[in-house]
């Protein structure tokens, strides 16, 4: 069985890349003279457990809707993504071994991956620029910014979670993003 054809993102459609830095600008431009440290962490933890099982319901949606592979390893990671929100003692270094096993799931299955991201561009751009504000989200939780942002030892549990809350809501995104139409490349394996 041949694999649909690759369609090729424009350059203009990366405009998700953008959304994690640009929340630290805003949050910037929001915070004034009166913020007080932590005072918005117990919100927006609260906001990350109500986002969590909305992207494992949406990635249970997807898959009963496609039955691939892909969304599969996405409901997954949203599965790992809420244990780790949820705060029990093992579930950080459990998030990032699971994060690590459902990559390499998907790097040596990538054959079965692309074939609904080379017809979906736009669901790879999403899957990248997602990854890449969880990782912005945890650089910010390991101060790998102290030295650049102003203010940074005064912000930066508030600007994590806040970049996590993106990266979440951005993960919705990812599973909903792409053709819906049931797909003649169904993985039977």
């Amino acid at each position: 069985m041949s694999s649909p054809a690759k369609i090729k993102a424009n350059w203009w459609t990366w405009w998700p890349m953008l959304l994690g830095p640009l929340m630290m600008v805003c949050f910037y431009q929001v915070v004034g003279d009166d913020y007080v440290s932590l005072s918005w962490k117990a919100t927006l933890e609260t906001v990350a457990l109500v986002l969590t099982p909305i992207a494992i319901l949406a990635g249970l949606v997807r898959l009963g809707v496609q039955r691939l592979e892909y969304h599969l390893i996405l409901t997954l990671l949203a599965c790992a993504i809420l244990l780790r929100e949820i705060h029990w003692d093992w579930t950080t270094k459990f998030v990032y071994a699971a994060v690590a096993v459902l990559a390499l799931w998907g790097w040596i299955r990538r054959a079965h991956m692309n074939r609904f991201l080379d017809p979906n561009p736009s669901a790879r751009v999403w899957l990248i620029a997602t990854g890449c504000t969880y990782v912005l989200s945890q650089a910010v939780a390991r101060r790998a910014f102290r030295n650049i942002l102003p203010e940074e030892d005064r912000f930066y549990d508030d600007l994590e979670e806040l970049l996590e809350c993106t990266a979440h809501t951005m993960l919705i995104v990812t599973i909903l993003v792409g053709s819906w139409a049931r797909s003649r490349f169904v993985d039977r394996a």
